[in-house]
Order: structure tokens, then C-alpha cells, then sequence
């Protein structure tokens, strides 16, 4: 009899676990060199912390893509840099990697060298990039982070610009 109150009591341990770790907001990568923060209701839905390159990426809640094929999401990832690699030609890399992609169209707001706006077409729908850059780990890990959105006739002017500012907020932490 004694049996089924610790199994019980276990159960509301592992679902606590569980309903704690859907509103996880602090993330560490590279053996915690990169620290960041993410909003509360960001559902994380791929995380590789080992090996080179690592990775965790978010799928942000957005209404008025529910139902359909397209999402925001946010992807922080890391590299380490190795030998004659430099910061400046792995931004370069990723840029000419962005280039590539289908329906490319460079956003003229991206001023900073070390931020590249721009849109692609995923399938039918055009999204929204921002790739954004920084140096971590006392300068030997490039960190990335993509924000990108579906460009949505139905998505309000005011969630892009809290989805835009979130983005943001998660390359500050970095700085911190």
C-alpha cells in the first residue's frame, strides 16, 4: 500500500520537472563559455551542446501563423574558431551563405557590419532575417543568432515589433 503514494509521489516530481523545464529561459553552450536569455514561452525544440558547431533553437509562438506550414523561430549558435579563422571571415561565410538562398533580397536597415537583415522565400511565404553576430568565450567562439519570421499579411504590425525587439533582447544577453 505503501507502493502507490511514492509513485505518486514520484509522478509529481517528474511532472513538475517537466512543466519547469517548458519555461526554461537561461541557456549556456560551449561548456558554459556563452550564456543567454531567452523570453518565457519560447519552446525549445533542438538543443546540440556538444561538438562544433553547437545549437538551440526556439520556435516563438505566433497566432497568426498557428494552424499553417510557417513559423518564428530563433536558432543561437556557436562556433569555435580555430587557427587562422577569424570572426570577420566567418560573418563573411555566413553572409554569402545567405546570399544563396532562394528570393534573397538585402534589407538596407542592417547597418552594423555584424548584422545582416534580409529576406528569403521558404516555400511560398517570404520571411523576415536577422543574423546577428558577436564574439563569446573571451573571443574564441563566433555566436549567431537568427531571428527569423514568416512575412504574413494577417501578423500584427505590433507582434513583429515584439518578436523584433525579443531578438534583440537575446543578443544582448550575450553581452552580459
Amino acid at each position: 500500500m505503501k507502493l502507490i503514494p511514492c509513485l505518486l509521489t514520484l509522478f509529481a516530481i517528474a511532472f513538475a520537472s517537466d512543466a519547469f523545464a517548458q519555461d526554461k529561459t537561461d541557456y549556456t553552450l560551449n561548456d558554459g563559455q556563452v550564456h543567454f536569455h531567452v523570453p518565457a514561452g519560447w519552446n525549445a525544440i533542438m538543443e546540440k551542446a556538444d561538438g562544433n558547431p553547437q545549437a538551440v533553437a526556439f520556435q516563438v509562438p505566433d497566432a497568426a501563423a498557428q494552424g499553417g506550414e510557417d513559423s518564428a523561430s530563433v536558432t543561437v549558435k556557436t562556433r569555435q574558431l580555430q587557427g587562422a579563422v577569424t570572426f570577420n571571415a566567418v560573418v563573411q561565410e555566413e553572409f554569402e551563405h545567405a546570399k544563396s538562398q532562394g528570393g534573397y533580397s538585402s534589407d538596407a536597415a542592417g547597418t552594423d557590419a555584424s548584422v545582416h537583415q534580409y529576406s528569403v522565400v521558404r516555400g511560398k511565404t517570404k520571411y523576415f532575417v536577422s543574423d546577428s553576430f558577436t564574439l563569446s568565450g573571451s573571443g574564441s567562439i563566433v555566436t549567431q543568432v537568427r531571428c527569423q519570421r514568416p512575412l504574413l499579411d494577417k501578423t500584427p504590425a505590433a507582434w513583429a515589433t515584439q518578436f523584433d525587439s525579443a531578438c534583440a533582447s537575446v543578443v544582448a544577453s550575450l553581452k552580459q
